[in-house]
């Protein structure tokens, strides 16, 4: 009977019908499309140039090509007997035709490309407790296509469950199957997988191209949860503390502050969200009196970017604000009438509700301690805090358009304030805490002073690492700033804050000055030595540049002043290649301060000393030997011999200051052309 089934079911088939190809059979060949090598085609229903259906007919494969092997044979196949047709692609590669023989009538073309593929995981070593994932990068120029991967040492559901999207994966006699591979990489988890050297082969379900990836997995050790320094953390009440908890093993931690000793404390979660192993924890002292965790929410705690915190709010769960002390959560309102008082408050932190570490937050009263007052010379307020006191020079006198710069020493005051300039008004209202007031102190007899506030000033910097504050005062700005103006700014923490019980302040006092610019590099004559450099006075901040030019009717050049702090500038020049007599304009302006000086270029300025020595020796040929000697009386020797060479030596000394170093003559010209050229205006 077993026989005669077989025979009867080959019977049938043989007197059957072939159908067309279809998927479990290769890909259809589209016109123009590429295909992979590897790949199984065919072609259902092969018609010729009549289009009649191409039974049991030779078809060629060719190349399709401009050049001169377009039309070479590659491959013959035959059609079956419904006029389908189905080949390989394993020795193609290139573009190619597939044509009937007899007649070259053309069926499709094609492309046939060559799937190169590797694979690698990213990182290649993990382990099976806590950095158990790693990326299988899967590199390869062709996209959507399906493959089998398999593991040694690892059977295919254990595979299965290692590759992310497990679900919707096959597991299939060749190994897991993974369909329409669409991205670079496949996501794995090697958690609980047994410790030791993989490697996994990716294969193409349909041109059989394949790679290998390996990766090491080891033993993961125990979770634990450490603070980042072994020093205390120590902090002003009111300002914002902050520590980092290291993770080993773990991606989260329980962190706890406080204890029933001090009657409050906080428990709460941190998560590693960055991988990076750490989460530093922002803890601000000045909400704690809320009785709420979230800093987004009003209350105490924030964490670095990237990462996150939790409160588990579950029933069993201890996590939360504790006061009134039962240990557990408080079911009342947990909220303070002020921020938690100074004292020692210890902080733990641990996985998995064993307590792995412990430190001390140290919490001291704030205080109000001093301020003074710089310059700076930038006309904006700069972004950044780093630039402002790169550019400061202490000076409590101020040139108009520049800045003033208000330095405040405090403590405690951070976590309120939170960077927060609108919180420095003048104004007391009952929940103000703070205040930043500028008062003119010389209005003048029966005049109204001007007075502005912390929340007007140009730009705030708050530096609560280093308990600091600055506040930028532009005195061309919009607060009624004038030339003459004399400030007290005053910061005060009022009684009203949850803080103190008594106001507390500190003060400081500026001037604002006339902005000037005056040349002071030039001689009483205006002249200008050939290689000397051209300086100044100034009121306006130590810092500042500005432009120097020295212009004559056939050059203009320039050079950069900069201020110093006792308020000179230095403008270097060489005249070394300008002629002796060149009449010059030396200009500069800073804002709305400028002067101007012209001049005449010499071989040597004067020293500024009331004295003028010259020595002139001339050789001449004449029959005379004269000598002078002149003081305060004169006396002349004169003797006349026969001789055929005369010299002639002059010594003069006044006392009334002249120029070094030059003859009569030029000393004369020199002079002459100073008195007559030279003119002084100043702006």
């Amino acid at each position: 009977m077993l026989v005669m089934s077989v025979f009867a079911g080959t019977a049938a088939f043989a007197g059957t019908a072939v159908a067309n190809y279809g998927d479990a059979q290769g890909t259809e060949v589209a016109n123009g499309d590429r295909y992979w090598q590897g790949q199984t085609l065919f072609v259902n229903n092969v018609q010729d140039a009549n289009g009649d259906r191409a039974d049991n007919t030779k078809l060629e494969i060719v190349i399709d090509s401009d050049d001169s092997d377009d039309g070479d044979l590659v491959k013959e196949v035959f059609t079956n007997e419904t006029g389908d047709v189905q080949f390989g692609t394993s020795n193609l590669d290139g573009d190619y035709r597939l044509q009937i023989a007899s007649s070259n009538h053309e069926i499709n073309n094609f492309e046939v490309a060559s799937q190169d593929l590797t694979a690698s995981f990213d990182p290649a070593d993990v382990d099976n407790e806590f950095d158990t994932t790693s990326d299988l990068t899967l590199d390869s120029a062709r996209a959507g296509y399906d493959a089998y991967i398999t593991a040694d040492s690892l059977s295919d559901d254990q595979v299965a469950s290692i590759l992310d999207d497990a679900s919707e994966n096959d597991v299939t006699d060749n190994g897991v199957e993974v369909t329409e591979i669409q991205s670079d990489t496949l996501g794995t988890d090697f958690s609980d997988v047994d410790a030791g050297n993989y490697t996994f082969t990716v294969e193409v379900v349909d041109t059989g191209a394949t790679a290998d990836a390996d990766i090491n997995v080891t033993e993961g050790g125990d979770a634990s949860a450490s603070f980042a320094s072994d020093s205390v953390v120590s902090e002003e009440r009111g300002d914002t503390a902050e520590f980092t908890v290291d993770l080993s093993n773990s991606k989260t931690s329980e962190v706890s502050i406080g204890s029933e000793d001090v009657n409050w404390k906080a428990n709460f979660t941190v998560s590693d969200d960055d991988d990076d192993g750490e989460v530093t924890v922002q803890f601000n002292t000045f909400n704690t009196n809320v009785g709420n965790v979230d800093a987004d929410n009003g209350g105490f705690i924030s964490v670095s970017d990237g990462d996150s915190f939790s409160v588990d709010e579950s029933e069993d769960s201890r996590q939360g604000v504790h006061t009134n002390w039962d240990n557990q959560p408080s079911e009342d309102d947990a909220s303070l009438d002020n921020p938690i008082a100074a004292g020692q408050y210890e902080m733990t932190v641990g996985v998995d509700g064993n307590e792995q570490d412990v430190t001390q937050l140290i919490l001291n009263e704030g205080s109000v301690d001093s301020a003074q007052v710089w310059t700076h010379p930038d006309a904006d307020a700069p972004e950044e805090l780093s630039t402002v006191l790169e550019g400061v020079t202490e000076d409590d006198s101020t040139a108009m358009q520049d800045l003033a710069v208000v330095q405040v020493s405090a403590s405690g005051i951070y976590g309120s304030l939170d960077a927060d300039q609108s919180k420095l008004d003048s104004s007391v209202a009952e929940d103000d805490s703070y205040s930043l007031n500028f008062t003119q102190t010389n209005p003048g007899a029966n005049a109204q002073t001007n007075d502005f506030h912390g929340a007007d000033v140009t730009q705030t910097y708050f530096d609560a690492e280093n308990n600091t504050f600055y506040a930028v005062v532009d005195t061309s700005g919009d607060n009624g700033i004038e030339v003459g103006d004399e400030y007290r700014a005053t910061f005060t923490q009022h009684a009203n804050s949850a803080l103190v019980d008594e106001a507390q302040s500190t003060n400081t006092t500026f001037s604002v000055e006339e902005r000037t610019l005056e040349f002071t590099g030039v001689n009483e004559s205006d002249v200008l030595p050939v290689d000397g450099n051209i300086t100044g006075d100034t009121s306006i901040a130590a810092g500042s540049e500005f432009t120097v030019q020295v212009k004559s009717d056939s050059f203009v050049r320039t050079a950069t002043a900069t201020v110093q702090d006792d308020g000179t500038f230095v403008a270097p020049f060489d005249f070394s290649d300008v002629d002796t007599g060149t009449e010059l304009t030396v200009s500069a302006s800073s804002g709305d301060a400028s002067d101007e000086v012209s001049g005449v270029i010499v071989e040597s300025a004067d020293d500024g000393e009331d004295n003028e020595t010259t020595t002139t020796d001339e050789t001449t040929t004449t029959d005379e030997t004269t000598t002078t000697e002149e003081t305060t009386t004169e006396e002349t020797t004169t003797e006349e011999t026969t001789e055929e060479t005369t010299t002639e030596e002059t010594t003069t000394t006044e006392s009334d200051g002249g120029i070094p170093g030059f003859g009569i003559g030029v000393a004369l010209v020199a002079f002459v052309a100073a008195a007559l050229l030279a003119l002084r205006r100043s702006n």
